[in-house]
């Protein structure tokens, strides 16, 4: 039987924007792929305004993070990990307050000149704002390569911020019993 870290690392999920012209896949939180179906960024987005594509992205990452999170609980359940509920909350106070305040922990990142940028809050919840201009200057392939800088970029942005809050919570019940 694998172990929960193996499983967890061999999470591959897969979600398509609300139009169904993105289709993106998450693997194990560490690798982001997107791409557009059927040539929609040529033949479509780029006939439409910035803002339109950036509602789609924002959208399908935050239908690609709940697919991600129903698959990580499976394994967590299949290995007999406790989860916590509103029925059996964590028992100590340290623990509650991670699981509150990192549920509403917000991590942005953007491409190198700011011309995607992107918010999460809680790695559940995603906005994308696209500069104006960005789809009259970039092909699809220098489009992908800039939201993948992006992802990056908002990835490191939420290790860092995720680092502060266990570190936050670390000295503020350091002496206390956990």
């Amino acid at each position: 039987m694998a172990t929960i870290a193996d499983d967890l690392n061999a999470i591959v999920v897969r979600a398509s924007s609300p139009d169904g012209r993105i289709e993106g896949e998450v693997e194990s939180l560490r690798h982001i792929t997107l791409r557009f179906v059927h040539d929609s960024y040529e033949g479509y987005y780029r006939d439409r305004d910035a803002g339109t594509l950036a509602r789609q992205l924002g959208r399908g990452a935050t239908l690609m993070a709940a697919a991600y999170q129903r698959a990580r609980r499976e394994v967590m359940r299949a290995h007999s990990f406790e989860r916590y509920s509103e029925l059996s909350p964590p028992f100590s106070p340290r623990h509650r307050e991670y699981l509150e305040r990192g549920a509403r922990l917000t991590a942005h990142g953007g491409s190198p000149d700011g011309e995607i940028v992107v918010t999460t809050v809680g790695l559940l919840d995603f906005h994308v704002s696209i500069a104006p201009d960005v789809l009259e200057r970039h092909d699809e392939r220098e489009f992908l390569q800039l939201a993948d800088r992006a992802m990056r970029d908002l990835q490191a942005g939420h290790q860092r911020a995720h680092t502060e809050l266990r570190h936050e919570l670390y000295l503020k019940y350091r002496d206390r019993e956990r």
